[in-house]
């Protein structure tokens, strides 16, 4: 139904609006910031660096959302010059494969290092009421997201092409036709 509908386009882009909140809330407390420093003479530590955990989160949530778009820096020099549309998907679909690996290994290696902050109980040096682990929570859901997105977005429809091929082929050898 309809509401379904609604959560489903929400969490497709979850990435998107999460760009736009965290680079809404960085510009405000930036404003702030120039504003408290230069008109009143007053200037907070802890503000700077809750603006550099939202530009981690910003940075984390954009990478994931570049997976989504396939607008992300792969190397496709190699696949441009590879013979055929086969071919193509192939060395993509080995390089996404790889892509994948190193961003589910990065999620879970940096959700170590998150649990690692927490039972340290650390917290940022200028801003004593924040928790480090919230910054490494960043990483694990943009790798997660990342994985995610590369799966979804580049290794499933290069499977899903190869089984069309593979049903086209086997469809036109019954019918007596060359592949």
């Amino acid at each position: 139904g309809y509401p379904l509908t609604n959560v489903k386009n929400f969490l497709n882009n979850i990435e998107k609006y999460l760009i736009y909140v965290f680079l809404t809330a960085l510009l405000v407390l930036m404003f702030i910031q120039v504003v408290a420093r230069y008109v009143f003479g007053a200037a907070w530590g802890w503000m700077e660096q809750i603006t550099r955990l939202i530009f981690v989160y910003v940075t984390f949530a954009g990478i994931s959302y570049a997976c989504k778009k396939s607008e992300h820096l792969r190397v496709s020099f190699v696949a441009e010059f590879a013979p055929g549309k086969h071919t193509k998907t192939i060395l993509f679909l080995i390089g996404d494969t790889l892509f994948f690996l190193v961003a589910a290994y990065l999620c879970y290696r940096i959700f170590n290092m998150m649990l690692l902050c927490i039972a340290q109980k650390q917290v940022f040096s200028a801003a004593k009421f924040l928790p480090v682990w919230v910054m490494y929570l960043a990483g694990v859901l943009g790798m997660g997201g990342t994985a995610i997105r590369t799966l979804q977005c580049g290794i499933l429809p290069a499977l899903r092409s190869f089984r069309e091929t593979a049903e086209t082929d086997e469809t036109t050898m019954k019918e007596g036709g060359n592949v």
